[in-house]
């Protein structure tokens, strides 16, 4: 038999592909190709087709419209569909399942998958059409004298698509019309005095049975059950009514079964109860079926006393990957890391997504939490070994959090918190590893929400203030550069560093409102400075990674500048290298803005990073800072005088000035100076100052500062 498929997409790359896919499946199959929904629909009025191959967006219509022009008609109303998309939007799929869709493809389609489902789809849609052929080759009889012979209630009734039959009390076919028995391959009169027992499978049999007996004894109706018929291999479910049969004394002598074929409609319910259950990118239960599973394994570990785990897993520096290689890339990876989670779980496990790049799994009746952690580790191996995407090889890690059950908590939304809770303990002690929840977490999450709550208020009171830690250059020993830090007078700990808030503020979203404040009391106090005459050097603010996800960050910054007439040069940001492997493209865009607004840049904690060689060489950074892991262990590792010496050497021919953090003795800034860097803060040059001492400073013009001094 031969196959028509019939492709309808706008995009004539789309069409050449998909046609390709038919013609690999073999001289069977033929494609019929259109770019206009309007001329396909013309087409198959006079024309037909084993399967549809629809694009969801189209600009005549969309894939759910035409769908519904297909199912509204008489013929070809039948033809299964494929909707293709590229959208997960659950609310564009069930519009298009409402309207009679029949499967859905997520794009980029491969030839794999869409032969696997145009197969499984025409393999389905050819015994249906046989058996609904034979049902109406029932109805309408091989013999015109035998249906003129019928009354024409008898006609209607074997005409009518809907079962219908009479059964006595020995459960004996009295009647059946030619849709009941075209179900079982026969002719009505071949099965009238048969008992069912014959004709129906035994587990049938004996549903059908109990529900005959119980209106023999009652002479009550039973309506609307469902009940599944097999027909020549095909599952058919029929949404049943049976009411007895009565004599003229009112007595009860049969039994009455109509039924009607709901296949289809229960169909389009379980795809929709599984849209609703599953995410629709991996397949993988979503948050709420994990809510359900999560409730079943807390239950069964209080009845048992096994020990369950919930797991929570977060791919690291996914985000990467769907910026550099696209979010079509990311798709795949998603999809590839769900099959290694489910590979590598028994009956016991169960995985999840619940966002993004996270998954959850459950793991129940382990023996002990250990069988957790190794669980944990298989996980981290697989999700670990190269991916092949586009024929690219891509690797990843994962951070998994750990709660136990019922130990840790006994509820859903507690376990899934604390096991939140532990997996960024995980990314913080390194990432791609695991960690158990621990009551310490709980404590420090509730000492961070105060924070927090009381960050809010800071900057809403001015609590929050700045100092300056100067930067001199080693040559000539002048006052360069001051690095601004913010502290907070807090109203009940007292004075706080940003080591007790800054994370905090990354976390709760704040360090764009802090960030903004900080930048704007620069600007102020440089402008200030310069109404008495007293020019201060470039002050350094540090930038979180985050600040740049805010589209306005460049804009407010380049306005405060102009505010406050602040000179090319007066103002740095400091960034560091995970920014830049993060965010490559875009972040290079938002620092060649500011660079041409006359920002400077430096780079900060140079060589604690991944940041490649290309970022450097792009970027328009001023300034590399040399982090002072480095700068600590000087006088007595020489491998870290030659990092030293390497990085000065690659910042210069890159055009940038060395800075090394962390200088606490004179040993250190002649190494430093020999070494090739350019400029140096810490405590051997001076402690944070205070605005007061600021002003002392640079009054009546700094003194620059030498080592004989000290």
């Amino acid at each position: 038999m031969h196959a028509r498929i019939v492709i309808v997409d706008d995009r004539s790359t789309n069409l050449r592909v998909y046609a390709q896919y038919v013609a690999m499946m073999g001289p069977a199959f033929s494609a019929k190709c259109f770019h206009s929904a309007i001329e396909a629909l013309q087409w198959l009025e006079t024309e037909t087709a084993d399967l549809l191959v629809i694009d969801y967006r189209m600009p005549e219509m969309n894939g759910a419209e035409f769908i519904a022009k297909i199912r509204s008609r008489t013929v070809g109303a039948h033809i299964p569909a494929i909707i293709i998309t590229a959208r997960q939007d659950r609310e564009c799929r069930i519009t298009a399942l409402d309207a009679g869709a029949t499967d859905f493809l997520q794009s980029p389609v491969s030839h794999i998958e869409f032969r696997d489902r145009a197969l499984l789809l025409l393999g389905q849609h050819y015994p249906q059409q046989e058996l609904k052929q034979s049902l109406e080759n029932n109805r309408s009889g091989s013999d015109g004298d035998d249906k003129s012979s019928k009354s024409m209630l008898e006609q209607i009734i074997d005409t009518t698509p809907i079962l219908i039959n009479a059964t006595d009390r020995n459960g004996k076919f009295l009647f059946l019309n030619s849709y009941q028995a075209a179900l079982f391959g026969r002719e009505p009169d071949q099965l009238v005095g048969r008992s069912i027992s014959e004709i129906m499978e035994p587990d049938l049999v004996e549903r059908e049975t109990q529900r005959n007996n119980a209106i023999f004894e009652t002479a009550s109706s039973i309506p609307n059950f469902e009940e599944k018929f097999i027909s020549e291999g095909i599952e058919l479910i029929f949404q049943c009514n049976k009411s007895p049969l009565l004599n003229q004394d009112n007595q009860t002598i049969g039994i009455l079964t109509t039924g009607l074929d709901i296949t289809a409609r229960k169909f389009a319910e379980e795809h929709r109860t599984h849209l609703a259950l599953h995410d629709m990118l991996t397949g993988l239960p979503n948050r709420t079926l994990l809510a359900q599973w999560m409730r079943t394994a807390i239950d069964q570990s209080n009845a048992s006393g096994q020990a369950a785990a919930l797991l929570l897993l977060d791919l690291d520096r996914f985000k990467v990957i769907n910026d550099t290689r696209g979010h079509q890339t990311g798709d795949v990876l998603l999809r590839q890391v769900a099959e290694r989670l489910i590979s590598a779980l028994d009956s016991n496990g169960f995985a999840a997504r619940i966002g993004g790049d996270e998954f959850a799994i459950v793991l129940q009746n382990l023996d002990d939490y250990g069988s957790a952690a190794a669980v944990c580790t298989e996980l981290l191996a697989k999700i670990g070994d190269p991916y092949s995407i586009g024929g690219v090889e891509q690797t990843i890690g994962a951070s998994i959090g750990i709660a136990r059950i019922p130990e840790d908590g006994t509820s859903p939304d507690e376990l899934l918190r604390l096991a939140d809770l532990a997996m960024y303990e995980a990314k913080s002690a390194g990432r791609n590893c695991f960690c158990f929840f621990s009551p310490h977490m709980n404590h420090i999450a509730q000492m961070n929400a105060g924070i927090e709550s009381d960050l809010r208020d800071a900057l809403n009171s001015d609590q929050l203030f700045l100092e300056y830690q100067p930067i001199v250059d080693t040559t000539s020993g002048n006052y360069v550069g001051l690095e601004a830090l913010v502290r907070w007078n807090h109203p009940v700990r007292g004075r706080l560093c940003p080591s007790d808030f800054i994370n905090v503020a990354n976390d709760s979203g704040l360090i764009g409102r802090m960030g903004t404040w900080v930048i704007e009391a620069v600007c102020k106090q440089i402008a200030l400075f310069a109404e008495e005459g007293i020019e201060l050097p470039h002050i350094a603010v540090n930038v979180s990674p985050k600040q740049f996800q805010y589209s306005a960050m460049c804009s407010e910054m380049l306005n405060l500048v102009s505010k406050y007439a602040i000179p090319r040069g007066k103002l740095a940001i400091e960034i560091t290298e995970e920014l830049l492997i993060d965010n490559s493209q875009k972040v290079h865009e938002q620092l060649a803005t500011l660079r041409a607004g006359g920002i400077q840049i430096s780079i900060d904690d140079f060589g604690t990073g991944y940041s490649s060689l290309q970022y450097l060489r792009d970027l328009p950074a001023t300034r590399l800072k040399i982090d002072q892991t480095f700068v600590s262990r000087i006088e007595t590792s020489s491998a870290d005088r030659a990092i030293i010496t390497t990085i000065a050497h690659l910042a210069h021919a890159l055009n940038m000035r060395v800075v090394a953090e962390g200088v606490e003795t004179e040993a250190q800034f002649t190494l430093l100076r020999t070494s090739g860097c350019d400029e140096v803060q810490g405590y051997l040059l001076g402690r944070p100052l205070s605005v007061h001492d600021l002003y002392n400073l640079f009054k009546d013009g700094a003194e620059p500062f030498t080592l004989a001094a000290q």
